[in-house]
């Protein structure tokens, strides 16, 4: 409507009371919401703070619970928990993580957790869900197997977490090729245009054992004894190149060989511990033809 003096469309005039002020309107959030979208209360008391808490896309909900699972065993002290709350609608798309945490240490069960998601992440109609795991140095230890979905606002979860199976072995640990992927916690990074370091446990049948490989700058090799799962390689050598790169991963990987008295394979990864059981290495298989 077009108020007096032909005033534009959409703007209101309100008589001034005796003191001069302006009376309050009174309007349903509804209706102050219709009237801020055409202008019509920006001569009035603006338009800030008409959103609930949930209209704020920074609004976060935190979702609290616990993490468990039945058997009668002890984490060890550096374990950690994850917990994942995720959008699963899509059967033909990977989820969408909302909100993720990790609890490390993680303690012994039941392990306590916070995970906080955006309410706007949140549309009608979807399905969410809660996964966690516990791993200890990178081994999967415990996992969520069940489908949990997630509670509304201000709810709680309790999940039970089920014992990993171990990955069963794929690759033998002698005549093949092995990859350096870890040293202790840091990862093998390689340059451009140079070799990836690497060993091969080779055994050709006839009771002797040769370790060979390429340590980062120099060809190694040397000899390795096995007696179940422990191993100790001995009389190593190498070649006398110096190199502009790789030398400080070559100094590592002959010091972890040195140290290296169990291993253990999953699938196409093999670990190398040492005397106190601390993983010192990482592998990844690559199959010789």
């Amino acid at each position: 409507t077009r108020g007096r003096g032909g005033a534009k469309p959409g703007v209101f005039f309100v008589p001034r009371a005796a003191g001069g002020s302006i009376p309050a309107m009174k309007t349903s959030p509804i209706t102050r919401r219709a009237l801020c979208a055409n202008g019509s209360l920006l001569l009035l008391t603006g338009c800030s703070g008409l959103h609930d808490a949930t209209d704020t896309p920074s609004a976060m909900i935190r979702l609290e619970g616990t993490a468990a699972y039945r058997e009668r065993m002890a984490l060890p002290p550096d374990a950690k928990l994850e917990v994942v709350v995720e959008d699963v609608s899509l059967a033909d798309a990977p989820a969408q993580v909302l909100g993720s945490t990790t609890v490390q240490p993680a303690g012994q069960v039941p392990i306590r957790f916070s995970v906080e998601y955006p309410a706007a992440g949140i549309v009608a109609g979807h399905r969410y869900g809660v996964r966690a795991r516990i791993e200890h140095q990178g081994r999967l230890l415990f996992i969520s197997d069940t489908f949990n979905a997630l509670p509304p606002p201000g709810g709680t979860l309790d999940l039970m977490l089920v014992q990993a199976r171990p990955a069963q072995p794929t690759a033998t640990l002698e005549n093949t090729y092995w990859k350096l992927l870890r040293l202790g916690e840091a990862e093998v990074t390689v340059a451009q245009d140079q070799r990836e370091p690497h060993m091969i446990l080779q055994a050709p049948g006839d009771g002797t054992k040769r370790v060979a490989g390429f340590a980062g700058c120099n060809n190694m090799g040397g000899g390795y004894t096995l007696d179940g799962q422990s191993i100790s390689f001995t009389q190593m050598v190498s070649t006398l190149r110096a190199c502009p790169q790789g030398m400080d991963t070559e100094h590592a990987f002959h010091q972890m060989l040195v140290a290296a008295r169990r291993w253990a394979i999953r699938g196409e990864q093999l670990d190398l511990f040492d005397a106190d059981g601390q993983r010192i290495a990482v592998f990844e298989s690559r199959y010789l033809r």
